[in-house]
């Protein structure tokens, strides 16, 4: 894999394993994750919340996926604010655009299903919660719980 530079800094991405599970590292904050075509939903667990924290996923797969992205909080008190975009590639005029947003009542799951080409999440921490931003292309609307 190439480098990706963010301010001026030479960070190489980390890829992703094809598992059932991965848990997020906060030394690797600001650097892209890229996600395989997995061969079974993975379950992401995200560091607990550090003002300045950034991590962003993004697909990188060679067909659509078959699996779920499951990304969760450390804790149950860290919540999810903001939301997606989903676009539907299924739809033959290409103009169902979704937004989706946490409610931010429980909401420490956000499960992007079934992600396809074109899909990237970023996650930044305010030290209290998770600002979700980005665009997930699917069939089916990614969700927050």
């Amino acid at each position: 894999m190439g480098t990706h530079f963010l301010g001026g800094l030479n960070m190489r991405p980390v890829s992703v394993p094809d598992g059932t599970t991965y848990k997020v590292l906060a030394k690797n904050s600001g650097k892209l994750h890229v996600m395989p075509n997995l061969t079974s939903n993975c379950t992401i667990t995200l560091p607990p919340v550090e003002n300045g924290l950034k991590f962003e996923f993004m697909y990188a797969g060679a067909a659509d996926d078959a699996q779920n992205w499951v990304i969760v909080t450390s804790a149950t008190t860290e919540l999810f604010k903001g939301g997606v975009t989903q676009l539907d590639p299924a739809e033959a005029t290409l103009t169902e655009v979704v937004p989706v947003y946490a409610d931010f009542s429980n909401d420490d799951t956000f499960t992007a299903i079934t992600p396809n080409a074109g899909t990237s999440v970023t996650f930044v921490s305010d030290g209290t919660s998770w600002l979700v931003n980005g665009f997930v292309v699917s069939d089916t609307p990614p969700t927050f719980a």
